[in-house]
């Protein structure tokens, strides 16, 4: 569902109008996004989704937790990625003491998290994609397929974040943050 506008809104414009929408309905409601300045509401997700985006945070944080000075934000921090653009991805990496508690947005990402779904395959694989590679700090973007149980993981180069060769297996590096993930760990058994 998009919301038919007079003019574009900047990002600090979404920004008052999401804390209007959430003073004024029910916390449950679903997340927003603001693409090109205009408001996208994203679809409520299916357990698979839900469950993989679980298993990637925990994957993420037991290897991040007390072993390099990141912090991981779950489900809500937002990633501006343009004046009249913000999204916000399932899972955000970024160094730790640089945000404080009211911000809403996660301070120099270096690595973020999309889980697919059928309703978001096309976004984030290639606007999503796109507007990441402009935040010059994200060297890394994982996108996390539950139906195909892979990971792809678009690495930094350059200006863009290339397309890799195909989906990562086993561990991958990432640094920064400086540690090594499990992408099995995402899918459980058999995954």
């Amino acid at each position: 569902m998009n919301v038919h506008l007079k003019h574009r809104m900047t990002v600090e414009e979404f920004l008052a109008w999401g804390h209007t929408r959430a003073t004024a309905t029910s916390h449950d409601e679903p997340k927003w996004e603001l693409f090109d300045g205009v408001p996208e509401m994203q679809e409520h997700e299916k357990w698979a989704h839900d469950r993989s985006k679980m298993a990637t945070f925990m994957a993420l944080h037991a290897a991040i937790a007390g072993k390099c000075p990141f912090e991981i934000g779950f489900d809500g921090l937002g990633v501006r990625v343009g004046p009249n653009e913000t999204y916000r991805p399932d899972i955000v990496v970024f160094p730790a003491g640089l945000i404080a508690d009211d911000d809403r947005h996660a301070p120099e990402p270096v690595l973020v998290v999309e889980v697919l779904s059928p309703s978001t395959r096309a976004k984030d694989l290639r606007t999503k994609l796109a507007g990441y590679a402009r935040v010059a700090s994200i060297v890394h973007y994982l996108v996390v397929d539950p139906d195909a149980r892979e990971v792809l993981h678009f690495r930094r180069a350059g200006e863009a974040l290339a397309f890799p060769d195909g989906p990562s297996l086993g561990k991958i590096r990432l640094d920064p943050p400086g540690i090594e993930f499990d992408c099995g760990a995402i899918f459980g058994p058999g995954g």
